[in-house]
């Protein structure tokens, strides 16, 4: 069933691509965040887009509603250069300067706003069935834990999730992002790429917990949440949760076209005296819990 099943949609899977996988485990990646360190997994994963957007939005503190309306301006330009540059995440060295790399990017962004093919899109698909888990132990231990099954359904070309009717397990080909790509006519077992992006921030003074799910969208409400949490003073509820309706009428006044969008986001921190919190977007009816 394993084989068969797979077989039957066209699938060339064997028992030697089987017994020749290898599991890869590679250290995480680290990027300074202002008094943080932050460390997620390394491309193909999405964590290299993420601190891309965050290290090109640093330094900014808006205060008045006219500096946060820039401040988000400012933000969506960040989002859509990032979007461009989604097609450069398989390459390892995508960050290896990022700091720079981000100086260089930031000097794009204005005040204006630009035809999308001024940011070079990656056009892809979003995905769903994805779910986030954020855990800090007893001992110190943090976990940060994305997984997905993507859509259940036949996708198209080799993008496919399959129950697999004799074993009952979820096959997943999470080479969606490859379809509508050229990446596709390249695809040689390579790891594809994600939107993924779990996420462990560590300071002097603290250790926060994050990540989120919601296809694409996971960059943009990790962002908006780490910004809101670390640099203007929110609590992890508030910085989940905020929706500035005079910042968005703006923007829309402005000329960006706003849409709503299902992500969804939760986190857990501990400061150095021991206080624990935690919250996770209620949308997907998640809940914190201890012990």
């Amino acid at each position: 069933g394993l084989l068969s099943d797979p077989a039957k949609r066209g699938g060339t899977l064997t028992l030697q691509d089987l017994a020749s996988y290898k599991v890869t485990v590679t250290d995480a990646w680290t990027v300074p965040l202002r008094e943080y360190q932050m460390y997620f997994p390394p491309p193909p994963a999405g964590g290299a887009i993420l601190s891309l957007v965050l290290n090109i939005m640093k330094g900014s503190s808006p205060i008045t509603t006219d500096e946060k309306i820039l401040f988000y301006h400012r933000y969506v330009e960040t989002l859509n250069i990032a979007r461009g540059l989604k097609k450069h995440i398989r390459d390892p060295k995508f960050t290896s300067d990022e700091e720079s790399f981000a100086d260089d990017k930031r000097r794009l962004i204005n005040d204006e706003i630009h035809d999308p093919r001024h940011y070079n899109p990656t056009l892809h698909v979003d995905s769903s069935g994805t779910t986030h888990v954020s855990v800090l132990a007893e001992d110190g231990s943090a976990v940060a834990v994305t997984s997905s099954i993507n859509y259940m359904s036949v996708f198209g070309w080799f993008c496919f999730t399959v129950r697999n009717q004799l074993s009952k397990m979820i096959l997943v080909w999470i080479i969606l992002l490859f379809c509508h790509s050229k990446l596709l006519l390249y695809f040689s077992g390579e790891r594809p790429p994600s939107n993924m992006a779990p996420a462990v921030l560590k300071s002097q003074s603290k250790t926060l917990v994050i990540g989120g799910s919601g296809g694409s969208w996971i960059t943009t409400g990790m962002a908006s949440a780490i910004m809101n949490h670390l640099w203007f003073g929110k609590s992890l509820k508030e910085a989940i949760d905020t929706g500035e309706k005079d910042v968005v009428d703006a923007l829309e006044a402005k000329g960006h076209k706003i849409a709503k969008f299902y992500n969804v986001v939760n986190a857990v921190e501990k400061d150095d005296g021991g206080c624990l919190s935690a919250y996770s977007d209620e949308r997907k009816k998640g809940k914190a819990a201890g012990y």
